[in-house]
This record gives structure tokens, C-alpha cells and sequence, in this order.
């Protein structure tokens, strides 16, 4: 079901941090701009909510790099409508040049400068969602709520929000990252809020340090001062895409079409589903009618690619303006922009960052038998306009960036070195 323009909320996409949990991929891409089957995280999760009928947008960006980042992508939106066809077209605003103290503070910001005064969505731009809209609206209507907070049934609730919630599905209280046997239930916040025009009046009555975090300041606020804050139980597709694994398991989720909002091109190569560009597709049709080119499972492969003999594609992502030779096999993988695979190199459950140089005979690969030493996350990932030699071998939980790169990686703590050659180092996670 698709809302009215004038029924659909407001949307406030609250964009912050610096996303170093994902170097290399973000040393010089905000972490919403990241591309998931070919188009950024935030855009993919603005179509969902556009076709179910939202049009305006308000991007809550913090810091320059942010902010003008996804002004140059986004623009006004006029682009983004006329690709969905959307009709009135979608409507993008942004953050002034504010310092806010948190997400919860740039929202109110936002709120303020934009004289918002109808229902407002708030959704993180790291996450994709699937949640049914016109549900969660007429949930939020209903019970007269100030605030209404997206939550799911999770296994693990150490790592989240965690909601206390009454029969009628009022919030009676919040505990973040709670220790194992004090979690109140296993309801987890997933950081979708609908806001009713109202928490302005709340925003204006109460000191601005508690309105700087949702989860940390404000809701135990608004719990604390019996404000009518209820939960909104989803069971639709929810990732939060902020770790290298998370993103790799989303776009693993969005080729086999677990995110119903979201439609890819179908193909009909073999069995399984393809997304072929047309311009891909022209320059390898004949290899794929002779069975030259294997593609299998489920695959999406941008524009204007090349693709040798003796190739074997499955269940990956592939941007535009790539270069496959002869023989390479990729599997459980993303390819993005303008990377060149020599011959012969073997890509397994791994991420190749845009205009980035793989030698021949490579091998890259997360499932690949090695010692102890892999970091969090299994997933190597090569960074942006990364050279690896011939014959380079990188396994399960190695990132590679380009050497220039090296004491942004370093300065934060969070990664170990592992060592450099003349073009890149090599690191992992703590």
C-alpha cells in the first residue's frame, strides 16, 4: 500500500561518525554512500521508503565531509524521482552548518529549521529496512503517541537498546546494552522513530543536553516523565549495514530478494536470477550463450563490463566498467567501480573497493584455512585504488588500503598493522 503524499511522514535521516568499523571502505566515502548492489546504502533505503509514498526528506548530517558528500549525490532529488518515477517528485533538504550534540539534537534541529509540522520518520542512513509504512504510521496514529520506537525479537539484545514494554506496548522504560540476565525483554531498538509534531513542544521545555541521544538521553527521558512512548513490533527485513560482515550479508539479502521493497531487474541466464546491465550484456552474449561465461546463482553486473573466457560469477555483485580476464572465478563477492581482475585470480566471500588493480593469479578469500591471526570480522577487504602484485594471496579478516591511507587507519586504534610494501598496507581489526 502506498500512503498519500500528505498522509506520508516527513523523513530524517540522521547521517554521523566517521564509519572507521568499515576502513578502507570509508576512508574517503561516507559510510551512507557505501554502494550496495550498485547504488549507495541511504539510496537504496530512500526507495523503499519512496515507494511507499514519502517525499520529503531531510538529510541530518554532521560534518563536512558528510554533509557535502551527500549534497553532491543527492542534490534536490530531482535525479532520484525522475529514476523511480515518482510522482509529485521527491523533495531533499539538509542540515545547516549546526554542531549538534547527537542524533536526537539534530533532529530537533532539523525540526526547527524546516518548521516541520507533520509526523516525522526517523531512520538511521546506515541501515535497510523493510518495514511496512502505512502499519507503522496508522499504529503510531492510533495509540496518540509522542514518540513510537521501531523494535524486533533479537537472539542477542548485549549489543542493543533494550524495551521494557507494557501489554498495551507502552514503553516503561529502556536499558542500553544491558548484561546478560538483566535484559527487561529481548526487544530490541532497531533506530526507527516516528515522531508526532508535538516533541517540538517537548524539545523547547527541556535542558538541550537531554535531548542529545535518542537512545541514551532522550527516551529514558520521555519513559521517565510519563510521555506516551509506545513500541512498534516489526518482523520485515532490518540490517544495520555499519561492520564489513553486515554489509556483505545485505547485499547477499538484496540479490535474493529478501528486501521486498526493492526491485532488481530480472534476467534469465541458467537458473538462479541475474541482473545484467544491457551494455554488459552486449559486449557478452555470445559467451554466455556458448557457455564460455559461467553466471549462476543469484548476480547483479553493472555497465560497459568485460568478462573473459572461462569466467564463473556466482552469487556476487559486480559494478560498471569492469574488467574480468580469462579464468577468474568470483564467488560471495562485491566487485564496485572500475576495477581490473587479472587472469586466473580466485575472489571467495570478499569485498574489492572502486578502481582498484588485482594481479594475476590472486586470491582472495575469506573461507581460506589460515593461522589464528583474522581480526572480527572474516571478510577481507581490498580498499579503493589498491594495486595488489601477482600471485598475492589475502585471507580471512585482511584489509588492504593504499599506503597513503596508512595514518588515517592507524591514528584510530582500532586496527593492527600487519605491514607495507611500496603500494599498500596490510591490517586487521582488533
Amino acid at each position: 500500500m502506498v500512503l498519500e503524499p500528505d498522509k506520508s511522514p516527513v523523513v530524517i535521516a540522521t547521517v554521523g561518525g566517521s564509519g572507521t568499523r568499515m576502513y578502507p571502505l570509508t576512508l574517503d566515502l561516507p559510510k551512507p554512500l557505501i554502494p550496495i548492489c550498485n547504488y549507495p546504502i541511504l539510496r537504496r533505503m530512500l526507495e523503499i521508503l519512496a515507494n511507499q509514498g514519502c517525499r520529503e526528506f531531510i538529510f541530518a548530517s554532521t560534518g563536512a565531509g558528510n554533509t557535502l558528500r551527500l549534497n553532491d549525490y543527492f542534490g534536490w532529488g530531482l535525479v532520484f524521482s525522475a529514476k523511480l518515477g515518482l510522482e509529485p517528485p521527491a523533495v531533499f533538504r539538509y542540515q545547516p552548518n549546526y554542531k549538534d550534540k547527537g542524533s536526537a539534537d539534530a533532529v530537533r534541529a532539523c525540526m526547527g529549521y524546516f518548521n516541520v509540522k507533520r509526523d516525522v520518520l526517523v531512520i538511521g542512513g546506515d541501515h535497510i529496512m523493510d518495514i511496512d509504512l502505512e502499519k507503522l504510521m496508522q499504529f503510531h496514529r492510533e495509540k496518540g503517541a509522542v514518540m513510537t520506537i521501531g523494535l524486533m525479537k533479537v537472539d542477542d539484545v548485549s549489543q542493543y537498546g533494550v524495551a521494557d514494554m507494557g501489554e498495551d506496548c507502552r514503553i516503561k522504560r529502556f536499558v542500553e546494552k544491558p548484561a546478560k540476565g538483566k535484559e527487561p525483554s529481548n526487544l530490541a531498538n532497531i533506530g526507527v522513530y516516528v515522531l508526532s509534531p508535538n516533541i517540538r513542544d517537548i524539545f523547547g521545555q527541556i535542558d538541550p543536553d537531554v535531548i542529545a541521544d535518542f537512545g541514551y538521553n532522550l527516551l529514558p527521558y520521555l519513559t521517565r516523565n510519563g510521555y506516551d512512548v509506545y513500541g512498534y513490533v516489526t518482523d520485515g527485513y532490518w540490517n544495520d549495514v555499519g561492520t564489513i560482515e553486515r554489509y556483505l550479508q545485505t547485499t547477499q539479502d538484496l540479490l535474493h530478494k529478501k528486501v521486498g521493497h526493492i526491485k532488481l531487474k530480472i534476467g534469465s541466464y541458467g537458473r538462479g536470477e541475474r541482473v545484467v546491465h544491457e551494455t554488459t550484456l552486449k559486449r557478452i552474449g555470445d559467451r554466455l550463450e556458448n557457455n564460455d561465461i559461467e553466471i549462476c546463482g543469484n548476480v547483479m553486473i553493472g555497465g560497459d563490463c568485460e568478462i573473459g573466457s572461462g569466467v564463473k560469477i556466482e552469487d556476487s555483485c559486480i559494478g560498471d566498467n569492469c574488467i574480468i580476464g580469462d579464468g577468474v572465478t568470483i564467488r560471495g563477492s562485491v566487485v564496485m567501480n572500475f576495477t581490473n581482475i587479472d587472469r586466473d585470480s580466485l575472489l571467495n566471500k570478499c569485498i574489492v573497493a572502486s578502481y582498484s588493480n588485482i594481479g594475476k593469479g590472486c586470491r582472495i578469500d575469506g573461507e581460506m584455512e589460515v593461522d589464528s591471526t583474522i581480526g572480527r570480522d572474516r571478510i577481507p577487504v581490498i580498499g579503493e585504488n589498491v594495486s595488489l602484485f601477482d600471485r598475492s594471496v589475502i585471507g580471512p579478516g585482511k584489509r588492504v588500503a593504499p599506503i597513503a591511507k596508512s595514518h588515517c587507519i592507524l591514528r584510530t586504534g582500532r586496527f593492527i598493522e600487519l605491514g607495507m610494501d611500496e603500494k599498500n598496507i596490510y591490517f586487521i581489526e582488533k
